[in-house]
């Protein structure tokens, strides 16, 4: 399981760097559109959409694969009343009912082309008929190259600590293939002048200092291309939304409803 969904599950929702108030207006809009009451969240994470749309009245169940982001999402949404979370995999979960509304988000989606149809495929199943899919995505033609192959480095502050990530992304056939190096820097237990003898060595220990490499793939698709493989899988492209994001990218959304 990667870093990012375990260890580090607890500061998910900071470190990936959403505008979560602009995107759930977004989502809280559609919804309204297609008249929606219930939604599945396929790949929910640490839960953030699934808890703030049951507070706004929507009964909302998230599902991940990790038992980790579960767990936290879990505790976060603690006293929300109809948000409900789930650890299964979204290429066969099957739900005891069927769903308005599906949503995919934060490259979420597969990468590959057979991947991405058995998504649609078990998708489709868990909406009623006329039921919409929200995804996200970026377009190849979005792809800001100069950050390609250079280390770009980003830094949050905690209460009790900091986190330094470094990423190095590489791209083929519009796949971005990212590694990211965390370092967690806790709370110094102690700050003394040292011994020459600890001076040089020091009890590394003591720092509270960790680090872990995270290695994610994300796929760029062409809207063009959505719309092929969700039609051979009985959802037709309904809608493309777009909001910009950090660096020049833009994030695109396409609601799909289920014919």
């Amino acid at each position: 399981m990667r870093p990012l969904y375990k260890e580090l599950a607890p500061f998910y929702e900071a470190l990936e760097e959403r505008d979560y108030e602009a995107e759930l207006t977004l989502i809280d809009t559609e919804l309204k559109r297609y008249g929606c009451k219930t939604v599945i969240d396929l790949g929910c994470g640490t839960g953030l959409h699934v808890r703030e749309l049951a507070k706004r009245g929507y009964e909302a169940w998230g599902v991940d694969i990790s038992s980790h982001m579960i767990r936290t999402a879990k505790r976060l949404a603690r006293g929300v009343a109809k948000a409900k979370f789930i650890v299964a995999d979204y290429y066969s979960y099957r739900a005891p009912k069927k769903f308005d509304c599906a949503l995919c988000l934060n490259w979420s989606i597969p990468v590959n082309t057979r991947d991405l149809g058995r998504f649609f495929k078990n998708t489709a199943r868990l909406l009623k008929p006329g039921g919409v899919l929200l995804i996200d995505y970026e377009k190849p033609d979005d792809i800001v190259w100069e950050d390609v192959g250079k280390p770009v480095i980003d830094y949050w502050e905690f209460k009790g600590g900091k986190i330094v990530r470094v990423s190095v992304g590489q791209i083929r056939e519009n796949v971005m293939r990212s590694r990211d190096v965390y370092v967690v820097f806790g709370s110094s237990r102690m700050f003394m002048p040292p011994s020459e003898r600890e001076r040089y060595l020091g009890r590394w220990a003591r720092e509270n200092v960790t680090a872990f490499l995270d290695v994610s793939y994300v796929r760029f698709y062409d809207p063009v291309e959505i719309e092929g493989e969700a039609s051979r899988h009985g959802f037709r492209v309904d809608k493309v939304l777009t909001l910009p994001r950090k660096r020049g990218y833009k994030r695109l959304y396409s609601s799909l409803v289920r014919i």
